[in-house]
């Protein structure tokens, strides 16, 4: 029956999670004390809710709307995933946002929005509804930087990062307009098999010129060398509880959008855009790595980490093939779960000690806190990679996917990279460890922190589950990667 309704209406999750929003958005306008909790329970709720209507759905590839809106199993693999990590986020966004001088209930409905542009990015068949979903996405992340309006450094950075994401829509449009031109068409079916048959044709050269724009447009967004240059100060300057938001849930919407670009219209021309992605790899792995070796401020140290890490997973589609597009969705799939743990766990000192703002800031944390010290360290050891933390499997399935393609030079610069990135979080960790300092701990003796370390325990079990049975993630995996791939 539940098969039935989700046919009758595909769009059903992203009505469920609007029409939500919107009601909160008008109760919460007439009824402002205590709403915040009635919106986080009702959207944690309604993605819960989403997650269980898509396992039991049919997953059959199917088109709705004269083509626009597409049903299948990729993009209901993708929004389970994505709905489960938005609701563990957004919670802890809810739970923090207050902390931080930020009350307006409204920030909880923006991010929320940003979570169904998303949605709609990945069932689009279209780049219409593709660019629709994809902007309401990331118009939603501007506003959540400067949400401390009192933070002067907030506002600047969300400016920037406001500036930056324009030229990175006025590139993807001007993409979208060069394909539609030469092509006669925006529908992604229709350019699958167009690129494959005319991929040689001289005529229908400026098609793949526009390809070129619509990737870089998205590689601003990801972020990747050179086009991360937001990425630094968005990390720095907005509240730590909007950074958490910001560096897991619109990755996951990014790279699940990027692949499916790559598989659907863009896949018979893998040869012109896995060049791209080859030397926008290795720039992001030895860019980031080496700016994030000379940072002192944490934030910023982070943020060029995750160029390095953003690079390290574009191996995988740069490689092609099943084996490359499913290690990119296994590397994306550890990456947010690591970054959920960690920030909600920076988050926690902040508020129990004092501000974190540089590594040395981190002195005296792990005497106070051994427990969740003990914890953070293990994130801090999955993200340098160090066997057998969960980290290193991640990064060997992406090498693995390289070394099989013979790209023995990548693999070295992976190799190397992932040794320098070893350095940096290592020196995080010795400051945390080896510093000797008393904190004064600030006990808030709040339900919501209680459940968000429970919920940072929980995020730190299904890691070490997904290495000790990784099975069923190999299965997921692989299962998304051939869908999207012989479709």
């Amino acid at each position: 029956m539940l098969g039935n309704i989700l046919k009758s209406i595909p769009a059903i999750p992203e009505f469920i999670l609007s029409i939500s929003a919107l009601i909160s958005l008008v109760i919460g306008a007439f009824k402002q004390k205590k709403i915040e909790r009635l919106i986080i329970g009702t959207i944690i709720l309604g993605l819960v809710f989403l997650c269980f209507l898509l396992l039991l759905s049919d997953k059959s590839e199917q088109f709705f709307w004269n083509g626009l809106f597409i049903h299948m199993p990729f993009g209901v693999c993708a929004k389970i995933i994505l709905y489960s990590l938005s609701a563990i986020a957004l919670f802890c966004l809810f739970s923090f946002l207050n902390a931080y001088n930020i009350k307006q209930f409204e920030w909880l409905i923006i991010a929320t929005f940003s979570v169904i542009g998303g949605s709609v990015a990945l069932s689009s068949n279209h780049f219409l509804t593709f660019f629709i979903g994809l902007e309401m996405s990331h118009l939603s992340q501007y506003l959540l930087v400067a949400a401390d309006r009192d933070n002067q450094q907030g506002s600047e950075a969300a400016v920037k990062f406001f500036t930056i994401g324009a030229i990175s829509t006025g590139l993807m449009l001007f993409g979208m307009s060069l394909i539609y031109g030469f092509t006669g068409t925006s529908f992604f079916n229709t350019l699958f098999y167009f690129f494959g048959t005319y991929v040689n044709d001289f005529e229908h050269a400026g098609a793949i010129v526009g390809m070129l724009f619509v990737l870089i447009g998205l590689c601003f967004k990801l972020p990747v060398a050179p086009f991360h240059t937001w990425a630094p100060d968005v990390y720095q300057a907005a509240p730590l509880p909007i950074v958490l938001f910001i560096v897991t849930i619109p990755k996951i919407i990014t790279v699940f959008s990027l692949l499916h670009l790559l598989t659907c219209p863009f896949h018979g021309i893998f040869t012109y855009w896995r060049y791209l992605f080859v030397g926008i790899s290795i720039l992001s792995m030895v860019w980031g790595s080496l700016a994030a070796l000379r940072q002192q401020n944490l934030r910023r140290m982070f943020a060029y980490g995750s160029v390095s890490d953003m690079g390290f997973l574009l191996m995988g589609p740069a490689m092609g093939g099943e084996f490359g597009l499913s290690s990119a969705i296994i590397y994306i799939i550890f990456y947010s779960l690591n970054m959920l743990g960690m920030f909600s766990l920076l988050i926690i000192f902040e508020k129990s000690f004092k501000p974190i703002n540089d590594i040395k800031d981190l002195s005296g944390i792990m005497q106070s806190s051994p427990m969740l010290g003990s914890l953070f360290c293990l994130f801090i050891l999955s993200f340098a990679g160090i066997p057998p933390m969960p980290g290193f499997f991640a990064k060997i399935y992406v090498l693995e996917s390289v070394i099989t393609r013979s790209a023995y030079f990548m693999g070295v610069v992976a190799i190397l990279t992932t040794v320098i990135s070893a350095a940096y979080y290592l020196n995080v960790l010795r400051f945390f460890v080896l510093s000797q300092s008393a904190l004064k701990i600030n006990r808030i003796y709040s339900l919501r922190k209680y459940i968000v370390k429970t919920l940072v325990v929980f995020v730190f079990i299904i890691l070490c589950g997904m290495v000790i049975f990784p099975f069923k993630l190999l299965e997921l995996a692989r299962s998304m990667a051939v869908s999207i791939l012989f479709q």
